[in-house]
């Protein structure tokens, strides 16, 4: 595993998780970072939303894994409609969570806009990400994740039925009982449909700058919403040698708008990379390294 303190010494715009963190989320399955974007970056965040919101794109052909729910919006692959996500997808401050947790090496597999408006019932059931091969997956407590979201919460949900982020602590390391191709959790599914949390989940309260950081394997739902939108951006993240998400390959002009750092997070290794590169790749620390300039200004300096 490289040297992660040593990578930030060397002149990172990050820091690496500490101890305490990785332990937590070792054993609990998540970290809610509060107050990571700050009050700017949320409104600016909002703006590139609205700004996708009123494009009504279509960035990616319905899949019949997807759930289905009239009161929501989303947008997948949002990143090729807006330069807005640019910012919070190179922030130092989830930089750092995510080569801490992807062992230096981070690939941006989806990147998704999303609004859920109100509804009386649960917006989403209770599953597991990834499809069900990766469902079959656990891995020892001590390993580090195959793959993790974070969830950038926009709006504020810190009261109950605002369409609260439910979980269950640990149970990254639980396969279900039953399995199907929606991986849905179904032994905590019929109690939702009546609006019963169980004792052991946890009711994420989120505010408006927090960012939600958990794997592929938690189990996970979101609760009704009785108050108003609420807004988030969903990024999910695995290995630079994992498949994308929501592209294939993201065309050449989104990427030259891009940092370095960033346009290395979306899987560029410029024009005619090795293969192995996506293994092995051998400039991978000093192109991690900092972040927050574009292709253009590096260029002109």
């Amino acid at each position: 595993m490289p040297d992660l303190s040593s990578s930030a010494r060397a002149g990172s715009d990050w820091s690496p998780l500490s101890d305490d963190q990785l332990a937590e989320f070792s054993e609990r399955g998540y970290l809610h970072l509060r107050g990571l974007y700050s009050e700017s970056e949320v409104h600016r965040g909002l703006a590139a939303m609205d700004e996708v919101v009123a494009a009504n794109p279509s960035t990616l052909e319905h899949h019949e894994s997807f759930y289905l729910n009239d009161q929501t919006v989303r947008v997948r692959n949002a990143v090729a409609t807006t330069a807005g996500l640019d910012e919070f997808l190179d922030h130092p401050g989830l930089v750092g969570p995510l080569m801490t947790l992807l062992n230096g090496n981070v690939q941006i597999l989806s990147t998704e806009v999303l609004v859920r408006y109100l509804q009386e019932d649960a917006l989403e059931p209770w599953h597991t990400d990834g499809g069900p091969y990766l469902q079959r997956l656990r891995l020892m407590a001590e390993s580090l994740p195959l793959q993790i979201k974070a969830q950038v919460f926009l709006s504020d949900v810190s009261r109950p039925n605002s369409g609260n982020f439910l979980l269950v602590p640990g149970s990254h390391l639980q396969v279900p009982t039953t399995l199907d191709y929606m991986c849905n959790i179904e032994e905590l599914n019929e109690p939702l449909s009546r609006g019963e949390v169980p004792d052991h989940a946890v009711i994420v309260k989120a505010e408006p700058g927090d960012v939600l950081i958990f794997p592929h394997s938690l189990w996970h739902g979101v609760m009704a919403n009785t108050t108003q939108p609420r807004k988030t951006f969903i990024f999910r993240f695995g290995q630079l040698w994992h498949r994308p998400y929501d592209y294939t390959v993201q065309p050449r002009e989104i990427l030259d708008r891009m940092s370095p750092r960033l346009r290395r997070m979306f899987g560029d290794f410029g024009d005619g990379p090795h293969p192995s590169d996506y293994y092995k790749p051998l400039d991978q620390e000093e192109t991690m390294a900092r972040g927050g300039s574009s292709a253009l200004e590096v260029a002109s300096r």
